[in-house]
């Protein structure tokens, strides 16, 4: 079975996605926020969303242990991460679960966070989440094939 995009090239028909992509790209391009973090957030919201693609491309990616990476849905329980990376994944949870009884994001979580990273990872934090936002309509309804770049794939 082939797997095509379900959208051919995006580029074509909004030019400006690709200056958008590359800006929204750069938001950790100092490291602020550990490499590592920063992937983990991203396989967690891929995860979350139920996208393959997400997913598949951070575990490719990844500069990681496979068991840190297969336990990142279970990262509440798993002895296996940081207490920074903790409040990171704590956050992108918040940010991309609905919450029926409140608000997502409470100041108590906020506060947790601060606690283990700083103002500084924290904005860079939610730039990440920002980028996750910029791509998931374009990954969830275009379909991209799993393990090929979106550069890749939308060539024409």
């Amino acid at each position: 079975m082939i797997v095509l995009p379900r959208i051919e090239n995006p580029a074509q028909y909004l030019p400006v996605v690709n200056e958008i992509a590359a800006a929204v790209n750069k938001v950790n391009a100092d490291g602020a926020l550990p490499a590592k973090t920063a992937s983990l957030v991203h396989l967690r919201v891929g995860q979350l969303l139920g996208s393959s693609y997400f997913t598949a491309r951070q575990l490719e990616a990844a500069d990681d242990t496979p068991e840190r990476l297969g336990a990142v849905a279970t990262w509440r329980t798993s002895p296996l991460f940081t207490d920074a990376e903790r409040a990171a994944l704590a956050l992108a949870e918040a940010v991309h679960t609905p919450n029926p009884t409140g608000e997502r994001v409470s100041d108590e979580l906020v506060d947790e966070a601060r606690k283990h990273l700083t103002e500084e990872q924290i904005v860079v934090l939610i730039g990440v989440l920002g980028q996750i936002g910029f791509f998931t309509p374009l990954a969830l309804i275009g379909s991209p094939k799993v393990g090929v770049s979106f550069a890749e794939q939308w060539q024409r």
